[in-house]
C-alpha cells in the first residue's frame, strides 16, 4: 500500500476511533447517571457526588496514563485494550448496578446517621463509576501516544484535533442518549449502543495499529525552531489549565441552572444543555487548534490564548443579560409551567453557549503552546494538562451550585469566573519575564472588571424576577421574595389584577409550583386532608409528604389532629422563607412541633429512612420534570407500598391537562394501578389538578364518620370556603373508580419504569380524541360512600353535575359547559372562579337572566342542526319560559308535544307555560296527563301543587306538594314547595 494512502487511512481511523470513543463515553455516562440517581438519590448532593467521582476518575486516569503509557513504545495496543475493557464493563454494568442497589439498600436501611449515609453513597458511587472513568481518562494519553507525529508542531496539532473530535463525539452521544435512546428504547438498549461504539473504536484502533509507520522525533533543526516553552510559561499553562477547567465546569453547572429558568425543567433540558456545551467546546477546539497553526507562522500565535480567555470572560458575564431582554424571549413565550417551553430553545442555547466557543479552545491552545520535545514527554505533558483541566472542573462543579451561588449569588459567581478568565488573559498577554511590573496592572484591571460586574451592573436576580412578573400580564405585581438558594432560585410574587384575579404565586427555577388561586389551594388542601380523614384507624398516625412547595399540603395533613408526626422531604433546603409567606393557607406548618423537615430526594429518603408510615403523600412537581420523574415509576410505587403500614394510604398529585391529555395519562394510570389496583382518581374540576389515592381495600367511605371529622377541622383550614366541609362537597371531587380507570386505560400495557419511561416521548403527549380523555370517564360517587341518606345522595349528584360541566370546560374550552356549571350552581367556588376568569372579573350580575339567555341561545343552535328534535324543542320552550318569552315558548312547546304527545316532560313544560299565561284549568289538565306518564315525578307534582293552590284547591295542593317532597326531598324546587306549604291554611 502506498505510504500516502496508508497515512491517510491511519488518520481517518484514529479520528473515527476517538469520535466513537467520545460518543460511547457520553452515552454510558448519561445512562449511568440515570441509573445511579435511582440508587443514591436525585438531590444536588448526590448529583455533585456523581460528577466528582466521574471527573476525579477521568483526571486521575489521564495523569496516570500519561506517565505509564508515555514511557512505552509507541503503539495503539494500550488504547485498544482500554477500550475493550470499558466496553465489557458497559455490558456488565446493569448486573453490577443491580448488585450495588441491593448493597446500598441494605447498608442505608440500617443507617440512621445522615453523614454515614453520605459516606455510603460515596462508596457505592465510587464502586460504580471510578474504574470506567479512570479508564476513559487513560484513553486520552493512550491515543495521543499511539497516534503521535514526529514534529512537535504537528504532534500538538494532532493532539488538539483528537481532543476536539472526541468532544464532538461526546456531544453526539449525549444528544442521542438524552433525547432518543433513553426515552424511546431504555437503559439496556442505550448501553448496548455504547458498547457498539466502543467496538467501533477498538476495531478502528486495531486496523490503524497495523497501518501505522514508525515515527521518530523531529530533527534537531526543527526542535530548535519550535522549542519548548520556558519554565515560567509552562507553570502558567498548568495553572491556567486548572483554572479554565474550574471556570468551564462551574459555568456548565450555571448554564444548566440558567437554562431551566428560561426553558422550563423538563427531563430533556439537561441533555440539551450538555449537548450544546460539548458541541461548542468541540467546534471551538478545532477552530482554536487550526487558528493557532495559522498564526504561528506569523509569530503571533501566543496572543491567541490570552485573547480567547478575555473574550470568553466578557461573554460569560454579558450573555445572561441578553436573555433578560425581550430580544431573545419575550414575556409571551416565557416558560412558566412545568411542562411548557418556548417555541424553540435554540436561540437561548446559542446565546448561553457563546462563552463556551472561546473557553473550549483554551485547552487545545495550551497543548499547542507547550510543545515539549520528545514523543513520550509530549504524551505526559498533554495528559497532565488534561488531568489538571479535569481536576479544575471537578472542583468547579462541586463548589459552584452548592456553595458559591448561595454565598454571593448568580451574578457574583459569574463575576468571579469572569475575573479568573481576565486574570489568565492579562498574564498571558504580558511578558512573564517582565516580573510584577506588568502583571500587577493586568491583575488590577481584571479585579476592577470583576467588582464592576458584581456590584455596578443591574441585579440579574431582580431583573429575572421582574421578567417573571411581566409574564403574568397582571396590572400590578409585587415581588415578595427573591432567593438564590443551593437547590433553586425562589421567586414569590403578589399579583393584583381585577381581570386575572389577585393571588400569591411561587416559582422555583422559573417554574410555577404553587399559588393561592382558589383551585390550587383547594387541591393542596384536599390532597393533604382526605387521606388522614378516611384512614380506617382513628388512632395517632405517622405521615410523610414528598415535596414542600408552599407547605399547603403539609399544613393540611396536620389539620387533622390524628396525625402525630409528619416528615416532609424536599430537595430545596430554603423553605422557611416560603412557608412564612403562605401561612394564611398552610397554617404556618413549618413551625409546628409535629413537623419534621428533611432536605433530601424524596425517593431516596423513602428507601433509606427505615420507617413505616400510615400515610404517604406525593406532592412533587410535574412528572416530566428533571427532578421528579423518578417519583412516577413502578419501582417508586413499589418502594412507597413497602413503607406503608397495614391499612396505610398512598396519594399522589398528577396533572391532567397539557402533556397528560395523551397516551401519557393512560400509561401513568396503568403504572399506578399495576402496583395499587384499588386506586381512585380525584379531580379539582375545572383545573389541571388531580390526585390518585390508593387504599388497602376497595374504597368505601363511612359518610357519618367523615362528616364528624370534617366538622372538627380547625378554623384556619377554611373548609367551607374551599368546599371541603361536607360529605357531598368532598364527593364532588371523586372522578374515577378502579373499573373506570380500566376502561380509560383500555388496551394500554406500557408502564413507566426506571429503565424506560415515556414522559418525554412526543407521541405519548399528543392529545387523544375527547372520548378518550378524562371528562368522558366521570363516575358516580354514591356507591363508594356508605350511610348516605336521600338528601346526601341528591346533593352528591348535584355536586358531580357541576363538576362534570367544569371538567368538560377545562378539557374542551367550550363556554357552554362553563355556563351550564355556573347556572346549575352560581355559589360553587369553582364555577365562580372560572366564570370570573373567563369574563375578566366581570361576572354577570343577573344570574337568572344570563342563564336563561344562554340556555335559549344553546337550544337555538341545537335546533339549527336538528329542527324537529322534540327534546331540543322542549328545552328551548323551557328556556324561553325562564326568560319570560311566554308566547314563543307556547308555540315551541306545542310543536314538541305534537311530535311526542305522550312524553311527560314535554306535557309538563306546556302545562307550566299555560299556567304562566293564566290558563289555570287547562294547565291543570295538561299537568295531570304529564303525571300519568311520569308517576311520582317531584317537579310535575310541584307544578300541580302550585296550580292547584292558585285555583284555591288547598287540599289537592297540599297533597301534591307533600308528595313531591316525600319522593324528592332535595329536588331543585324543594324549598319553594316547602314555602308554598307553609302558606296553605291547616
Amino acid at each position: 500500500m502506498p505510504a500516502r494512502l496508508r497515512n491517510s487511512l491511519f488518520t481517518v481511523l484514529i479520528y473515527l476511533a476517538f469520535f466513537a470513543s467520545g460518543a460511547a463515553s457520553l452515552v454510558s455516562e448519561v445512562t449511568w447517571n440515570r441509573m445511579l440517581i435511582v440508587v443514591v438519590g436525585n438531590s444536588l448532593n448526590a448529583a455533585a457526588l456523581i460528577i466528582m467521582v466521574f471527573m476525579g476518575g477521568l483526571g486521575l486516569g489521564s495523569w496516570v496514563g500519561g506517565r505509564v503509557i508515555g514511557g512505552r513504545r509507541m503503539s495503539l495496543v494500550p488504547y485498544l485494550i482500554i477500550e475493550i475493557i470499558i466496553g465489557i464493563y458497559v455490558l456488565a454494568s446493569p448486573s453490577l448496578f443491580a448488585g450495588l442497589t441491593g448493597l446500598f439498600t441494605s447498608l442505608a436501611g440500617n443507617m440512621d446517621n445522615r453523614e454515614g449515609l453520605t459516606l455510603i453513597r460515596m462508596f457505592v458511587t465510587a464502586l460504580a463509576l471510578f474504574l470506567p472513568a479512570f479508564l476513559m481518562g487513560a484513553t486520552f494519553p493512550a491515543m495521543i501516544s499511539g497516534a503521535a507525529l514526529g514534529s512537535p508542531t504537528k504532534r500538538s496539532a494532532r493532539t488538539g484535533y483528537l481532543y476536539s473530535t472526541n468532544t464532538l463525539g461526546a456531544a453526539i452521544g449525549c444528544f442521542a442518549a438524552g433525547y432518543y435512546l433513553l426515552l424511546e428504547l431504555g437503559v439496556q438498549f442505550s448501553l448496548q449502543v455504547a458498547f457498539g461504539c466502543y467496538l467501533v473504536a477498538a476495531v478502528s484502533a486495531l486496523i490503524a495499529n497495523f497501518l501505522r509507520e514508525p515515527v521518530e522525533d523531529a530533527p534537531a533543526a526543527e526542535l530548535s525552531q519550535t522549542g519548548a516553552v520556558d519554565v515560567g510559561m509552562r507553570r502558567f499553562l498548568f495553572g491556567a489549565t486548572f483554572i479554565i477547567g474550574f471556570v468551564s465546569l462551574a459555568y456548565e453547572v450555571l448554564l444548566t441552572r440558567i437554562s431551566i429558568l428560561y426553558l422550563g425543567n423538563t427531563v430533556s433540558v439537561f441533555p440539551l444543555v450538555l449537548t450544546a456545551f460539548l458541541l461548542g467546546t468541540g467546534i471551538s477546539a478545532i477552530a482554536g487548534t487550526w487558528l493557532f497553526g495559522v498564526l504561528q507562522k506569523r509569530k503571533i500565535s501566543g496572543r491567541l490564548f490570552g485573547i480567547s480567555a478575555a473574550v470568553a470572560g466578557i461573554l460569560l458575564m454579558i450573555t445572561p443579560y441578553m436573555l433578560l431582554t425581550d430580544l431573545i424571549i419575550g414575556a409571551d413565550q416565557f416558560a412558566k409551567f412545568a411542562d411548557s417551553t418556548p417555541k424553540s430553545p435554540l436561540p437561548i442555547l446559542v446565546i448561553l453557549a457563546l462563552p463556551v466557543i472561546f473557553i473550549g479552545a483554551l485547552l487545545p491552545l495550551a497543548i499547542r503552546m507547550l510543545q515539549p520535545k520528545g514523543i513520550g514527554k509530549a504524551t505526559r505533558e498533554a495528559a497532565t494538562l488534561y488531568a489538571l483541566n479535569t481536576a479544575g472542573g471537578l472542583v468547579g462543579a462541586g463548589l459552584a451550585n452548592h456553595y458559591i451561588v448561595p454565598a454571593i449569588g448568580l451574578q457574583g459567581t459569574l463575576a468571579v469566573l469572569t475575573g479568573m478568565l481576565l486574570v489568565i488573559a492579562g498574564v498571558s498577554l504580558v511578558d512573564l519575564r517582565s516580573g510584577m511590573k506588568k502583571l500587577i496592572p493586568a491583575g488590577g484591571i481584571a479585579i476592577l472588571f470583576t467588582l464592576l460586574a458584581a456590584f455596578v451592573l443591574p441585579g440579574m436576580t431582580e431583573m429575572y424576577a421582574k421578567k417573571i412578573a411581566s409574564s403574568t400580564k397582571a396590572e400590578h405585581v409585587e415581588i415578595k421574595l427573591m432567593r438564590e438558594g443551593r437547590a433553586a432560585n425562589v421567586t414569590v410574587l403578589d399579583q393584583f389584577d381585577p381581570k386575572l384575579q389577585n393571588y400569591r404565586d411561587m416559582y422555583l427555577n422559573g417554574v410555577e409550583e404553587a399559588s393561592t388561586r382558589f383551585w390550587h389551594v383547594q387541591l393542596f388542601k384536599l390532597l393533604g386532608i382526605l387521606p388522614p380523614l378516611i384512614h380506617e384507624s382513628d388512632g395517632p398516625k405517622d405521615a410523610m409528604v414528598i415535596a414542600f412547595g408552599a407547605g399547603i399540603t403539609a399544613g393540611s395533613v396536620l389539620a387533622s389532629d390524628e396525625v402525630a408526626s409528619l416528615d416532609v422531604v424536599d430537595l430545596n433546603p430554603d423553605i422557611e422563607g416560603i412557608n412564612d409567606l403562605f401561612t394564611e393557607v398552610n397554617g404556618d406548618v413549618y413551625h409546628k412541633d409535629r413537623f419534621h423537615f428533611h432536605n433530601d430526594d424524596g425517593r431516596n429518603y423513602l428507601v433509606t429512612a427505615n420507617k413505616q408510615y400510615d400515610l404517604i403523600i406525593g406532592d412533587s412537581t410535574h412528572p416530566r420534570a428533571y427532578d421528579s420523574w423518578i417519583l412516577y415509576t413502578s419501582e417508586f410505587y413499589e418502594a412507597a407500598k413497602a413503607r406503608l403500614k397495614p391499612g396505610g394510604i398512598f396519594a399522589q398529585w398528577v396533572p391532567v391537562l397539557g402533556s397528560m391529555r395523551g397516551e401519557l395519562m393512560r400509561i401513568h394510570l396503568n403504572t399506578f394501578r399495576s402496583v395499587f389496583p384499588t386506586a381512585t382518581v380525584w379531580y379539582i374540576y375545572g383545573s389541571d389538578q388531580a390526585f390518585l389515592m390508593a387504599t388497602p381495600e376497595p374504597l368505601m367511605i363511612d359518610s357519618e364518620k367523615l362528616q364528624a371529622k370534617l366538622n372538627n377541622l380547625p378554623d384556619w383550614f377554611r373548609a367551607e370556603e374551599f368546599q371541603i366541609d361536607t360529605v357531598a362537597r368532598v364527593a364532588g371531587f371523586y372522578w374515577m373508580s378502579p373499573e373506570t380507570m380500566g376502561r380509560m386505560i383500555a388496551g394500554e400495557v406500557r408502564t413507566n419504569t426506571d429503565d424506560t419511561h415515556f414522559f418525554d416521548k412526543q407521541s405519548a403527549v399528543w392529545p387523544l380524541p375527547p372520548q378518550w380523555q378524562m371528562p368522558a370517564f366521570q363516575t358516580a360517587a354514591q356507591p363508594f360512600f356508605s350511610g348516605l341518606d336521600k338528601s346526601q345522595m341528591a346533593a352528591i349528584s348535584h355536586e358531580q353535575e357541576v363538576a362534570g360541566h367544569l371538567g368538560r370546560y377545562a378539557f374542551h374550552l367550550q363556554h357552554s359547559d362553563l355556563h351550564a356549571a355556573w347556572c346549575a350552581d352560581p355559589d360553587n367556588g369553582n364555577s365562580k372562579y372560572f366564570m370570573a376568569e373567563a369574563y375578566s372579573g366581570q361576572v354577570p350580575e343577573n344570574h337568572e337572566a344570563f342563564c336563561a339567555e344562554t340556555e335559549v341561545a344553546n337550544f337555538r343552535n341545537a335546533l339549527r342542526q336538528h329542527p324537529n328534535d322534540p327534546g331540543a324543542l322542549n328545552g328551548l320552550a323551557d328556556a324561553l319560559t325562564k326568560a319570560g318569552q311566554l308566547d314563543e315558548a307556547r308555540e315551541v312547546s306545542e310543536k314538541a308535544v305534537e311530535l311526542a304527545p305522550n312524553n311527560g316532560m314535554m306535557l309538563d313544560t306546556l302545562g307550566w307555560i299555560m299556567y304562566k299565561q293564566g290558563e289555570k284549568e287547562s294547565a291543570y289538565v295538561i299537568l295531570g296527563r304529564s303525571l300519568e306518564n311520569l308517576p311520582n315525578h317531584p317537579i310535575v307534582l310541584y307544578h300541580l301543587g302550585i296550580v292547584a293552590q292558585s285555583m284555591s284547591q288547598d287540599t289537592a295542593a297540599r297533597t301534591h306538594l307533600e308528595q313531591a317532597l316525600s319522593v324528592g326531598g332535595n329536588f331543585p324546587y324543594a324549598q319553594d314547595a316547602r314555602t308554598a306549604l307553609e302558606l296553605l291554611e291547616p
